[in-house]
């Protein structure tokens, strides 16, 4: 059986071992420019407790919550998923699936506890979820590659399970939206598929085939469906459907030099005015794994963002050695926010946030007592 966790899972799992130093430094005046910070909400731990973290921009102060205490979630979850307001964590205990719905606004928290027992019929791969429903993709029977969605209305605790494909060699992460589960997977052939489901009648109602391309998904602010196809070379092909009618909308063709994995890349990318804000890969060995990118359909230009200097301004500010853990780019204030770890002792894990300009400007450095992993939706 396989529940896998997202990226920045394993990224903070590895964390404790890259650090050495201690400081206790707050956040650096000199970094504030004219620039409107930005307000964010970030989830993180450290090696006592999961975090939420809420940063009012106008106010330059922030609120901190701790998750474990107030709302039970272990820092062990298996993995965390957004529905608007509503932030699910997922976990596994001796043999049962259970999660935590927490409103991150207003705090409120529901408990959905040992909602699906592990058997031999079914072998569960990812789980997700509605505003009010359960999605689990499973293989099934045991030892079989058979592919299937087994759903679970949280109202009646009815269950209903749809094959998507029979004999598939790998499965991907899904990805929730509008009453539209969309999940990427490899055929039998090793062909790229992406099958896009109704939630509210349960029906497999398209199934996208790109063969080797490798189809990436986003979700833009007008709720549309962008698939980015490509290779292991650098040349991409835009798409851009309406996800309700799945007609074609808009497609282009660009080149950046970046691999994006299949599946959902929302803690990667955003589209937004003809722009594509991205999360861009350094070639290794390198001091640091990424950093902010943009690239302009319009010129044709991809600018990256000199993040190795940022991160060497941030260490020499706070005394140490710090880690990118998480990315993402806030529209309203047009600016980059990259979390980070740093290691104080062998105890005490903590961390913080660099808010970055459009153009590559070091904004401001926020101090946390926590590493972030995930920038929330808001």
């Amino acid at each position: 059986m396989k529940f896998y966790r997202l990226p920045w899972v394993l990224c903070l799992s590895i964390i404790g071992t890259l650090f050495l130093g201690c400081t206790n430094d707050d956040n650096q005046p000199n970094m504030v420019s004219e620039v409107q910070m930005p307000n964010y909400t970030v989830i993180g731990q450290n090696f006592q407790s999961v975090f939420q973290f809420n940063y009012d921009g106008t106010l330059d102060e922030g609120d901190l919550f701790n998750l474990t205490t107030e709302s039970n979630i272990n820092r062990e979850y298996l993995t965390l998923r957004q529905v608007s307001e509503v932030l699910t964590f997922f976990s596994f205990a001796a043999g049962s699936f259970s999660a935590v719905q927490r409103n991150y606004v207003t705090g409120e928290s529901t408990f959905l506890n040992e909602f699906y027992t592990i058997s031999s019929e079914r072998s569960v791969t990812w789980g997700t979820n509605s505003e009010n429903k359960l999605f689990l993709g499973y293989f099934s029977p045991e030892g079989s590659t058979n592919y299937g969605i087994r759903t679970i209305n949280l109202a009646t605790d009815e269950e209903i399970d749809l094959i998507v494909e029979y004999n598939v060699n790998d499965v991907f992460e899904p990805l929730y939206y509008a009453n539209r589960l969309l999940i990427t997977f490899l055929d039998q052939q090793s062909n790229y598929k992406l099958s896009v489901i109704d939630t509210d009648s349960n029906d497999l109602i398209r199934t996208f085939d790109f063969g080797k391309l490798v189809p990436s998904i986003l979700i833009n602010k007008e709720g549309d469906m962008i698939i980015l196809s490509g290779n292991s070379t650098s040349n991409y092909e835009l798409t851009l459907y309406d996800l309700q009618t799945l007609e074609l909308i808009e497609e282009d063709f660009f080149s950046i030099n970046r691999y994006f994995f299949a599946g959902p890349i929302q803690s990667e990318a955003s589209l937004i005015n003809e722009k594509l804000y991205y999360l861009n890969l350094y070639a290794q060995p390198s001091n640091i794994p990424f950093g902010p990118a943009t690239y302009d359909f319009i010129t044709k230009e991809n600018r990256i963002i000199d993040m190795l200097s940022i991160v060497q301004q941030v260490q020499d500010e706070v005394g140490l050695d710090i880690e990118l853990t998480a990315f993402d780019y806030n529209q309203k204030s047009n600016t980059f926010l990259m979390g980070y770890a740093k290691l104080v002792d062998a105890e005490t894990l903590e961390g913080g946030i660099i808010i970055i300009s459009e153009e590559g400007r070091l904004l401001k450095n926020t101090n946390l007592k926590f590493a972030p992993t995930r920038f929330i939706d808001n």
